[in-house]
C-alpha cells in the first residue's frame, strides 16, 4: 500500500477540522457545562426549598409547626394525654383561647438548646393555666389585640438552659410567653401593658412584664411587674 493511500485513509478516519471549528467545539463545551451547572444549582434551590421545616418564624421567634406537633402526637401516649387536658380545659370554657399545640411549646429557641419542642405537663399541674387563659382572652387581647404563644409549659431540663426568672411559672404551667400578631412596637405595648397592670392592681395575682421588644410574659402566680 502506497504512503499517499495510507494518509488519505487516515484523513478519512481523523478528518482534520481547522482551527475555528476546533474553538467553536471548546465554546460550546464550555457552555454546556454552565448550563448543567445553573441548572443543577436551580433543582437543588428547588429540592431544598420544597422541604417543609419543622417551625415558622413569626418576629424572629422559631415556633415548631403543626407538622411537628402532629410527629409529637404519634409519640408514647402522648395523644390521649392532649386529648385528656384539651378536654378539661373545654370543661373550663377556655379551649378556645390558644389551640392546645401552642400551650405545649416550650419555647422558641428549642432548636439552639437542643430541646423538644413540645412537652405535656404532669396532670396535677393542668388546672394552673385556666386562670391565666381567662386573664389573656378577657383583659390582654381586648386590649392590644391577638396574640401568638411562644412558650408556655417548660421542663426542668429545658429551664435549667434559661436564665430566666419566670422559670417556676413556666415549671408549673401558670406562665405564658407571648407576642402579639399586630405590628404594635415595643414602646406601644409597654404603654399598654403597665396600664393593664394599674388596672388590675396587686390584688389581681398577676404577673406581667416586657421579656424582650414584643415578647412579654404573663401568670396569675403571684402579682409582679418589671
Amino acid at each position: 500500500m502506497s504512503a499517499g493511500n495510507s494518509f488519505t485513509r487516515f484523513e478519512t478516519l481523523f478528518p482534520h477540522k481547522p482551527p475555528g471549528q476546533r474553538v467553536n467545539r471548546v465554546v460550546v463545551s464550555a457552555l454546556a457545562l454552565i448550563l448543567s451547572a445553573i441548572l443543577f444549582t436551580l433543582w437543588l434551590y428547588l429540592f431544598l426549598s420544597s422541604q417543609e421545616k419543622s417551625y415558622v418564624e413569626q418576629r424572629g421567634y422559631r415556633l415548631a409547626n403543626e407538622e411537628t406537633f402532629n410527629k409529637f402526637l404519634r409519640e408514647g401516649s402522648n395523644r390521649s394525654s392532649v386529648q385528656a387536658l384539651n378536654q378539661l380545659l373545654r370543661d373550663r370554657g377556655v379551649a378556645e383561647v390558644f389551640p392546645i399545640r401552642d400551650l405545649l411549646r416550650q419555647g422558641g429557641d428549642w432548636l439552639e438548646l437542643g430541646e423538644p419542642p413540645f412537652a405535656i405537663p404532669p396532670r396535677d399541674q393542668w388546672s394552673n393555666i385556666v386562670k391565666t387563659l381567662t386573664l389573656v382572652r378577657d383583659q390582654v387581647i381586648p386590649l392590644i389585640g391577638p396574640v401568638t404563644v411562644v412558650s408556655a409549659y417548660r421542663t426542668d431540663a429545658y429551664n435549667r438552659k434559661l436564665a430566666t426568672e419566670d422559670q417556676p411559672r413556666h415549671r408549673d404551667f401558670c406562665g405564658l410567653d407571648l407576642i402579639p400578631n399586630s405590628n404594635i412596637g415595643k414602646n406601644e405595648l409597654a404603654e399598654e401593658l403597665s396600664t393593664l397592670d394599674a388596672r388590675l392592681g396587686p390584688d389581681s395575682n398577676v404577673g406581667m412584664g416586657l421579656i424582650n421588644d414584643v415578647l412579654f410574659h404573663v401568670d396569675t402566680c403571684g402579682y409582679r411587674t418589671w
